[in-house]
């Protein structure tokens, strides 16, 4: 059957199963050999390396569950996101308002609903492939990385990587879906709306209760 690729459009990006731990033990002793220090990854091959995972996880989704795809697509998201970037972009002007702790509490669930969102949406094959179409510098330190994810019929969905450089390397802050729609300008929008209305309780509850029904659709 492979990924919903009809309902691409519809991912929402977000992230509180023990989520931090979980990442930094995966990226420091995942089973990845290690990118020497001398031979940083390009935009380009971060993106590539991130397919890569997701193919696997996509050829193997059946016998992985969602509760299996979950763990292995952790470590694979926290080293192509800038998952903390992309919770304060999100979050908006809400975002200094917030203590130390409450940043923190957003950036978990984010990252949470992130990891689950790829689990609950990749999660069959059906000979589908990514294609690397273009590389754009865009501004000061930043690339946009051009990929389509190609259906068995020669059909293709265009998914756009906004990739940043920092200090520890390139991360994606941002994804593009038929090149125009940011995933990250309607989280803001809607995240920001219930952080105005509710307050930062009610949409990590929010969160977490969509987090919940990925899990409760793969029963």
């Amino acid at each position: 059957m492979g990924i919903m690729l009809n309902s691409l459009r519809g991912i929402r990006f977000g992230p509180r199963f023990i989520v931090p731990v979980l990442m930094v033990c995966a990226i420091i002793f995942g089973a990845r050999p290690a990118i020497a220090l001398d031979a940083p990854l390009t935009p380009e091959q971060l993106v590539e390396q991130f397919h890569v995972s997701l193919l696997g996880v996509m050829k193997d989704a059946k016998r992985l569950g969602y509760r299996g795809r979950l763990p292995t697509l952790t470590p694979e998201v926290a080293r192509a996101f800038h998952l903390p970037v992309m919770t304060r972009i999100v979050a908006g002007q809400h975002w200094k308002k917030l203590t130390k702790p409450q940043k923190q509490a957003l950036v978990i669930a984010f990252s949470r609903m992130t990891t689950a969102t790829y689990a609950h949406r990749f999660n069959g094959y059906g000979g589908e492939k990514f294609r690397m179409v273009e590389a754009l510098a865009v501004r000061k330190k930043s690339v946009m990385i051009k990929t389509e994810l190609v259906k068995s019929d020669g059909s293709a969905v265009k998914l756009d990587y906004l990739v940043k450089r920092y200090r520890n390397g390139w991360r994606v802050v941002d994804i593009y879906l038929d090149g125009s729609f940011s995933e990250l300008a309607t989280r803001r929008s809607e995240y920001s709306s219930v952080l105005s209305r509710k307050g930062l309780d009610a949409l990590i509850t929010q969160i977490d209760k969509k987090v919940a029904q990925y899990e409760a659709d793969a029963r």
